[in-house]
């Protein structure tokens, strides 16, 4: 009984985390019109690291940070007038993430869906 109450509260915060590793699909409404960029996160150690892929292209994804089923990362996009910092914050549900978007423009919603799911 003690064995299983130990394997238990040993597993208790994996449980918790949610995993933000693999392949996303996500949906934002902007401004310009509905957008579908694809995220890739791969999971190295305690690291997350992976590539944001958009209709402007693959760009890295920064600072990348997780606390339980919540998540951030930060990503640079070229445009014509130069270069955007752009900051996702969401939480993870099981293959599903819903959050928002920050520029310096301002806020939007977003959604995800784990691919294959």
């Amino acid at each position: 009984m003690k064995w299983c109450l130990t394997a238990l509260v040993l597993m208790w915060p994996l449980a918790a985390a949610a995993e933000l590793a693999g392949n996303w699909t996500l949906s934002i409404d902007t401004p310009a019109g509905p957008q579908n960029p694809k995220l890739e996160v791969q999971q190295t150690g305690g690291s997350y690291s992976g590539t944001y892929h958009s209709r402007r292209g693959p760009v890295p994804l920064k600072n990348v940070q997780t606390d339980g089923k919540t998540f951030s990362f930060e990503i640079v996009i070229t445009v014509p007038i130069g270069e955007i910092d752009v900051t996702y914050t969401g939480t993870i549900e099981g293959d599903e993430m819903v959050g928002r978007v920050r520029n310096p423009r301002g806020e939007v919603p977003f959604s995800g869906r784990r691919d294959g799911s």
